[in-house]
């Protein structure tokens, strides 16, 4: 902005000298646009930072700033009227410009006070001092739309979707939320998210927090599992829980997304139990069927031997032989039917494993040994049946994969509660997460039945396998209805 005044020097507060060439420094500051008006609010001048962000020359007329734009019809009428205010009773302005520049839109934000001339001529002027604030407000837009789409994000997901703080308190609670865990937001926010979870989880919680804020170790962050969550009316589910986390300063927030996997587990059970009660039915009539005609038929050739002995002994030691084989067909028969329908009584359990180990011994010229307690209080035998299962397969992953030589069994009960524990000496592996089919299998087996399976291996010092059952106190007791051949 060109100075109009002469260059004689005045002087403000505490005997600065100020003169023309310092107030114009002042005007052309960079960053602060100055806008001068007249009473009509028609553009005078403008100084230099304003000049080139519009385009224009420093010697631009005022007819040029006009033709920019600055001023909408209805702002340049408020203006007129601040102008026209009686002294004393004049008030500044504050408003947004939007001039036009034909490389990018621009916001501008400033605001108007009134100047007077010293007599004779007592012109009165508008002053609009202001910032751009295009890159503000385009931020601000930015994040707005990020914001809403977030918010549309959230409110339409079909999982849950739940924010925490370091502290464990629940800070977003989307509506998907709040139908699978029956909560609205309201009674959730700023409440600590072990609210949502039955024990042990909901007493661990935030002990296991503060270890990983200690340590950095991660058991669940990261990776995806299937957990068990528990609604406003206490009753649990199982869920799929994957939590990420972010950090912002020396915040930590964690974000869960869940899935309510109640009716996949229920059809699983399902189909799992079918299958379970098929092999029942094939192992029953191997046993009852196939395994009875093989006796018949060992009596007979036994007695045909006996006639074959006495008329034609040159036939007996082949016949001794048929006997033999029918015999070894019948041992096969019932060692199929035993694997089919490994558990058909919840009393026998321990037998059943017993055989299991003495079986494993046997063929894989192994030691295998077994501790066994009588299985709690409400199990059934298609619970035994996935607990016999897990130890079979366990086993199997020790001799086949593990190339172990000795394999512990140990199966503990502690009132309704079950821990089961399968150790191997073998040569163990690196990471238990996207392993081969059998583990998949252990971990599917220990969820239909609402156990914990935890996989531990040390590469070479072998694999332990531990699954933990806890049964609900108003679980029904074992009954013969329960505990009997389903089949």
């Amino acid at each position: 902005m060109k100075a109009r005044h002469p260059q004689s020097q005045t002087s403000c507060r505490r005997g600065i000298p100020m003169d023309a060439f310092l107030a114009a420094a002042v005007i052309d500051s960079p960053g602060l646009l100055v806008l001068v008006l007249d009473r009509h609010a028609r553009a005078v001048c403008a100084n230099r930072t304003l000049l080139d962000m519009l385009k224009l020359p420093s010697d631009a007329s005022p007819t040029d700033i006009e033709a920019c734009g600055l001023l909408t019809t209805a702002q340049r009428l408020k203006l007129s009227k601040l102008a026209a205010a009686k002294p004393g009773h004049a008030a500044s302005r504050r408003m947004t410009l939007n001039p036009k520049v034909a490389d990018r839109p621009l916001r501008l934000t400033m605001e108007a006070a009134i100047t007077r001339q010293a007599p004779p001529s007592r012109r009165r002027y508008l002053i609009l001092t202001g910032f751009d604030i295009t890159a503000a407000q385009s931020l601000q837009d930015s994040l707005r739309r990020s914001e809403s789409q977030i918010r549309a994000i959230l409110e339409t997901a079909v999982d849950a979707i739940i924010t925490a703080d370091q502290r464990g308190c629940i800070q977003t609670f989307n509506p998907a939320a709040s139908r699978i865990f029956q909560y609205k937001a309201a009674e959730v926010i700023n409440r600590n998210v072990s609210m949502l979870m039955p024990e042990p989880y909901h007493s661990e919680h935030d002990r296991y927090m503060q270890n990983y804020l200690r340590t950095g170790r991660a058991k669940i962050i990261g990776i995806g599992r299937e957990v068990i969550g528990r609604r406003k009316d206490g009753s649990t589910f199982p869920m799929y829980l994957a939590v990420g986390e972010q950090i912002h300063g020396q915040r930590h927030f964690f974000t869960a997304i869940i899935r309510d996997i109640s009716e996949r587990k229920r059809m699983e059970h399902e189909i799992l139990h079918i299958s379970e009660r098929e092999q029942q039915r094939i192992g029953q009539d191997l046993h009852d069927g196939l395994g009875q005609l093989l006796t018949g038929a060992a009596l007979h050739a036994k007695a045909l031997g006996g006639l074959l002995g006495r008329a034609a002994p040159e036939l007996a030691d082949r016949m001794n032989r048929v006997i033999e084989l029918i015999n070894d067909g019948i041992a096969q028969s019932r060692e199929l039917s035993r694997g089919l329908q490994p558990v058909s009584d919840c009393q026998v359990f321990p037998t059943s494993l017993q055989d299991l180990a003495e079986r494993t011994e046997k063929l894989f010229d192994i030691e295998c040994s077994v501790r066994c307690d009588p299985l709690p209080p409400g199990v059934t035998v298609s619970d035994g049946t996935h607990i016999y299962r897990i130890v079979q397969e366990a086993v199997h992953n020790a001799v086949r994969h593990g190339k172990a030589r000795h394999v512990q069994i140990s199966l503990k009960t502690l009132g309704r509660n079950l821990k089961l524990t399968v150790r191997d000496d073998g040569v163990g592996f690196p990471d238990v997460r996207g392993r081969g089919l059998g583990l998949h299998i252990m971990n599917y087996r220990a969820g239909a039945i609402g156990a914990l399976l935890e996989i531990r291996s040390t590469p070479g010092r072998g694999v332990t396998v531990i699954c933990s059952l806890s049964q609900p106190e108003n679980a029904a007791d074992n009954s013969p209805a329960k505990t009997g051949n389903s089949s």
